[in-house]
């Protein structure tokens, strides 16, 4: 049976066990998931130490021994690659390749990106000139990531979860598929709407200590104090000026120390965790910042509202905001200048039928593809072209 390598791009929580939909591909290839983040980000590791999924096909790796042992007895295997670009992964990738592996890209649940111009990168740079130590970092981890992403091997594969990757690959083999977020809305798009009391869902996305801050090189847009107080703040007022309860859908990797500390932050608002695409399918209306959740308001059909404040605005993640409020069309609004002032509701329920149709094609689902697992997709396609992929080895 020929092997399967998944190297997770951070620590392996049962979400990743399911969205990877190893048990589907386990019906068809060895599995192994080779975790590397105990030796790569040993901080994220410890975040996460009791949340890991310990399945029969996980492998912590913890230095270059641990990885080399992993892979000792496997040959030729497809690597689902999702690791970061650096000096350590370049190594692994070239202990890989010397097993004449087979590489495949994921690119899904890509969130749309606008490109940074000149001042944006100026005000970056000025931003750290009174902080030597960081900006040296800075300048040395972008060196670093460019010069490695210069080096990184060409994927053999990969796996296009709408047009804008599809349209910017140059490699031969492509799978015409969605992103993950799809695949859950196929499992829920038909069961019954539960709740039939009108509510308000915000898409929480742990925006101050998020784990992906480390894996990126970025610092928080804000602190906890400043940021709940003003968020809580504007989610009360919403729900007493409209009449419309507010749900908080907690990002689903939140860590379990933050997990306890949530009832003292959000000061009564009712919150759920690992439930967001249900929350979205049965809501009036669907808040967010910038989260790749909006994916199922999309599917779904709910109007949207993007909320930012004078903080969020001045951080890497205000131009991110409003990128995505342009895109999908949503209302955009200060919190801060909201709260000081009466809510205007015109428009609130409004949909812009033809940007949704827009970002699903683009970043949700390729026209036409199959309504099925993405691994179910996938493993069909291997097992069908397994020639061809032998001829590239």
């Amino acid at each position: 049976m020929r092997h399967i390598l998944l190297i997770p791009p951070g620590s392996f929580l049962k979400r990743d066990y399911d969205r990877f939909g190893i048990e589907i591909l386990k019906k068809f290839f060895s599995v192994k998931i080779i975790d590397l983040t105990p030796w790569l980000y040993p901080d994220i590791s410890k975040i996460y130490s009791k949340q890991i999924y310990q399945c029969d096909e996980y492998i912590p790796i913890s230095n270059k021994e641990d990885f080399l042992n992993s892979i000792s007895e496997i040959n030729s295997p497809i690597v689902i690659d999702r690791m970061q670009i650096d000096r350590k992964t370049h190594w692994v990738r070239s202990e890989l390749k010397k097993k004449q592996s087979f590489f495949v890209d994921l690119s899904l649940n890509k969130a749309p990106e606008k490109k940074k111009d000149i001042l944006s990168r100026i005000n970056m740079l000025f931003s750290s000139l009174h902080k030597p130590k960081e900006l040296f970092y800075k300048i040395f981890k972008f060196i670093e990531k460019n010069y490695y992403n210069s080096k990184k091997f060409l994927p053999d594969l990969i796996i296009c979860g709408g047009l804008d990757a599809l349209n910017k690959s140059n490699l031969k083999m492509k799978i015409h598929a969605h992103s993950m977020d799809y695949d859950h809305y196929l499992e829920i798009k038909k069961k019954n709407i539960s709740n039939h009391l009108s509510y308000a869902v915000f898409l929480d996305e742990d925006m101050v200590s998020h784990t992906d801050y480390i894996l990126n090189n970025v610092k928080s847009p804000d602190n906890k104090d400043s940021y709940y107080s003003l968020l809580v703040k504007y989610l009360k007022k919403f729900e007493k000026e409209l009449n419309l309860p507010v749900h908080i859908a907690i990002h689903p990797k939140v860590s379990k120390n933050n997990l306890i500390n949530l009832p003292n932050l959000l000061k009564g608002i009712k919150y759920s965790v690992g439930n967001t695409a249900e929350l979205v399918k049965n809501s009036s209306v669907v808040l967010l910042h910038c989260s790749n959740s909006v994916s199922f308001a999309v599917l779904f059909e709910k109007p949207t509202v993007f909320l930012t404040s004078n903080k969020l605005k001045k951080s890497w993640v205000g131009s991110r905001i409003e990128n995505f409020s342009n895109l999908i069309g949503g209302r955009l609004i200060n919190m801060n200048e909201e709260i000081d002032k009466g809510f205007n509701i015109s428009n609130l329920y409004e949909i812009n039928f033809k940007k949704y149709k827009y970002y699903k094609e683009q970043y949700l689902k390729v026209p036409n593809s199959p309504e099925r697992s993405i691994w179910e997709i996938f493993s069909e396609y291997i097992l069908k072209n397994s020639e061809v992929i032998n001829e590239k080895k």
